[in-house]
């Protein structure tokens, strides 16, 4: 293999060649355009430099000895679908290569293939490459600094809901409710609406349950723009109520964030005023509990065990397997203040894999456990199924067959790793 030292701002090319005349003269001619090249005789030669984080292109021939083009491309898409991959074919190679594309080849190029035609169509793809690394990295800085994504981590399709509904309430000046089960995170979602607003402002906080009367009545609040988290709606009294519509008559720098365990819809029916029904209902957001967001509890387990390990001041534990498997398999009736304190437990060192007995039978237990094991690979592995099924010698079509019967999807655990 040859690879010449490379050179800041130029573009890259990882090129496949078993034919070393032409190998050399590719490498060559595109060093000649300004590309900084990696020349490599075979797939194996080649493979660890096709990572996800890649910056350039990948040019390929199709007929080679051993590993060929198509398990190239195969390989490829296994650890980057948007890694482009452009095929090398002979004159009777054409109707071959024409259906690579539907498997997800960038381009193909005939040989011989004129220089200004080979050097434009690489230059297209790594056009794209860039963008697509740029897009990544924008979307890892606004996870990095974005409070809904910190607050809210996991990659079920329950939880990246809620934090698109987060982020769309903390950009609307209006009066919203918050709704789910204790402990399901209600408090944190206000805060987290406050964090990403950007009017800025104070934060109160009012609990009506157990509050006198004249509470709202009586309340001090700054002045100025102002979120007021009320917390159990459910146990406001009427004089309570017209109270806060009167409240937010005189403060329209004021926003309520109510927050129950039930929805307005409820509370309406058991005796919530139609007037502060109304000033309330124009967006409420329900905070699922944890039994709802299963797939992201090896996440949200990790990111507690860190928050923990932060406050102790301590390194990073490992977790091993089983204690994932043991997390996926608990009900967590809780939700996340149960969750929280097995995670703080498990940082102290205690014997926390007998905390609470599972709720599940055997198989839901050993179903569980599968799923813990393949949901922590795939996160080491970047999202990188290929690489996961590898790491636990499964064939590829056994592992993504499990992947489908766990509803786990490799996208949702990638740019981590970069």
């Amino acid at each position: 293999m040859t690879r010449p030292d490379a050179r800041p701002d130029t573009r890259h090319v990882l090129l496949i060649e078993d034919d070393r005349a032409l190998r050399l003269s590719l490498a060559q001619s595109l060093d000649l355009a300004g590309m900084t090249v990696i020349a490599a005789a075979s797939f194996v030669e080649a493979k660890d430099h096709i990572t996800r984080d890649y910056p350039g292109v990948i040019l390929s021939d199709i007929r080679m000895p051993g590993r060929d083009g198509f398990h190239v491309l195969s390989h490829t898409r296994g650890i980057d679908a948007d890694l482009p991959v452009i095929l090398l074919t002979g004159e009777s190679d054409v109707p071959t290569a024409v259906r690579a594309l539907s498997d997800g080849a960038y381009h193909f190029l005939e040989k011989p293939c004129a220089p200004d035609h080979l050097t434009e169509t690489l230059s297209r793809a790594q056009d794209h490459r860039a963008l697509v690394l740029r897009t990544r990295r924008i979307e890892r800085q606004l996870q990095t600094s974005d409070p809904a994504a910190t607050n809210f981590p996991g990659p079920s399709d329950i939880t990246q809901t809620l934090r698109e509904n987060l982020r769309r309430a903390a950009s609307l000046p209006i009066h919203l409710h918050l709704f789910g089960p204790a402990g399901a995170g209600k408090r944190l979602a206000a805060h987290t609406i406050h964090a990403l607003g950007d009017e800025g402002g104070q934060f109160a906080t009012l609990t009506l349950r157990g509050a006198p009367d004249d509470a709202v009545g009586t309340l001090q609040l700054p002045q100025g723009r102002t979120i007021l988290s009320l917390k159990t709606l459910d146990a406001a009294t009427l004089r309570q109520q017209d109270d806060l519509l009167r409240l937010s008559e005189q403060r329209t720098d004021l926003r309520i964030i109510s927050s129950s365990q039930q929805s307005l819809t409820d509370l309406r029916a058991k005796g919530l005023s139609e007037d502060l029904f109304f000033a309330l209902s124009l967006m409420e957001i329900e905070l699922p509990p944890l039994e709802r967001r299963r797939n992201d509890l090896p996440t949200l387990f990790e990111s507690l065990v860190r928050q923990s390990v932060r406050t102790l001041n301590q390194d990073m534990p490992p977790i091993p397997d089983e204690i994932y498997a043991h997390v996926m398999a608990r009900p967590w009736s809780g939700n996340l203040p149960e969750l929280r304190n097995y995670a703080h437990s498990f940082v102290l060192g205690l014997d926390v894999t007998t905390h609470g007995p599972s709720q599940m039978t055997l198989a839901e237990q050993i179903d569980a456990f599968e799923k813990a094991v393949i949901t922590e690979t795939l996160r080491r592995a970047g999202g990188r199924a290929a690489k996961a099924a590898e790491v636990l010698g499964l064939p590829r079509k056994t592992f993504y067959d499990k992947l489908a019967r766990h509803g786990l999807k490799p996208r949702a655990f990638r740019g981590d790793d970069e």
